[in-house]
């Protein structure tokens, strides 16, 4: 028993096979034991890892990065993953959720953030704290074997996993990615140590989910023969709220705020590390930002004409979204939904550009500074998203 909580994990922690993209699975030996609470100390000193908005922009590897960086620095007793990321509103009638900041179909890099907390800091024990997951999020709340949630808190949306194999025409190409894709979304749940039964019902909706006791170890089973019906709907995937994840063993527990979750830790006094939120809301704050920046750059790089400074000009703006996109990877996922070229792209164009400055200074000089025109190039990056429906003028 690792902790003085009112439930007590029941999930198996077991060595299991993860899927790679395009490789079949391996078997490997999944260590979720983690480190032990303390039990010397009465006022442990915690780290709070904010893990707040869209998956993949505000919830990524850069983010984990930063934090997992300074806990070294700050070398504290115990971590909490406080998670909250929704995808959905929790009042869907409403229908105001923005498609935007829906999470990014990154579950490599998902799968490599959890490895990273798991492996860069084996000696602090680590509590994931679930206040709302409704999406890619989800994954990264399950990558932990001790689980708690908010009262009204939700753990759901992992039908998208599945989802990112779509639209492939090949039929066996759509049932290798199909099973790559969910392969490493799986591979995740297995490093909290749950088991593949439960990552199934969570993904695929044709999938049931119940669940057999045998004192405190729960058997998930894809079917409704079990003693505990989660999900007998061929329609949806499996959900659970706060209360079902803790009747089922899921969850660890219901906390509502931090002093609530470190007494059901054991702990009657804490002091928090400041530095964490600090970090996190900084980094957020800075690349949302920059991502205001790039829009305007790439709008105002729509309007030049096609005269050497014209064209100096469009280059400059879009060396200043490149530049902006390497110092926040997460830019180009976020930019891309929004029809915004890639890095790659951009340096294409880039280059393109640098060419046609060329040849517009040539004419330039042998047309004594006429028919160069004025107008507008088109340049057909600024939101359309192809670099090839626009008229580079020269």
């Amino acid at each position: 028993m690792r902790h003085a909580a009112t439930v007590t994990s029941v999930v198996t922690r077991a060595a299991a096979s993860i899927l790679f993209a395009g490789a079949a699975a391996t078997t490997a030996t999944a260590d979720t034991t983690g480190a032990a609470l303390p039990s010397t100390l009465t006022a442990p000193k915690v780290y709070v890892f904010p893990l707040t908005g869209q998956m993949g922009t505000d919830i990524s590897p850069q983010l984990f990065d930063i934090i997992v960086e300074d806990i070294k620095k700050q070398k504290p007793d115990i971590v909490v993953m406080q998670l909250k990321s929704a995808d959905k509103d929790r009042n869907d009638y409403l229908q105001n959720d923005d498609r935007m900041e829906f999470g990014m179909p990154q579950v490599e890099q998902y799968r490599d953030m959890v490895k990273k907390v798991h492996e860069e800091l084996p000696k602090i024990p680590q509590i994931m704290w679930v206040e709302d997951s409704v999406g890619f999020a989800t994954l990264i709340a399950l990558g932990w074997p001790d689980l708690y949630m908010k009262s009204d808190a939700r753990m759901s949306g992992l039908q998208g996993v599945a989802a990112m194999a779509q639209g492939w025409q090949d039929p066996d190409v759509a049932a290798k990615m199909l099973a790559a894709w969910t392969g490493i979304g799986k591979g995740i749940l297995q490093q909290g140590g749950y088991r593949l039964e439960l990552g199934d019902a969570m993904i695929f909706p044709e999938q049931t989910l119940s669940v057999n006791f045998d004192g405190r170890k729960v058997t998930w089973l894809l079917d409704t023969a079990g003693v505990w019906i989660v999900d007998s709907s061929k329609e949806v995937t499996a959900h659970f709220d706060a209360t079902l994840a803790e009747d089922t063993g899921l969850a660890d527990g219901i906390a509502d705020s931090l002093d609530d979750l470190m007494f059901l830790l054991g702990y009657r006094e804490f002091t928090q590390v400041e530095s964490g939120p600090k970090l996190a809301k900084q980094y957020v704050e800075d690349w949302r930002r920059s991502m205001d920046r790039c829009v305007e750059w790439m709008a105002d790089a729509k309007d030049v004409d096609s005269t050497v400074a014209g064209l100096g000009k469009a280059k400059t703006l879009y060396e200043k979204v490149l530049a902006a996109m390497k110092q926040f990877p997460a830019l180009e996922l976020r930019l891309g939904r929004m029809g915004i070229p890639s890095k790659g792209q951009l340096e294409i164009e880039i280059d393109n550009i640098k060419k046609e400055i060329q040849r517009a200074r040539e004419a330039e000089k042998g047309n004594r500074g006429g028919g160069s025109g004025s107008g507008s190039t088109g340049r057909g990056l600024g939101g359309g998203g192809g670099l090839g429906g626009g008229k580079r003028g020269s």
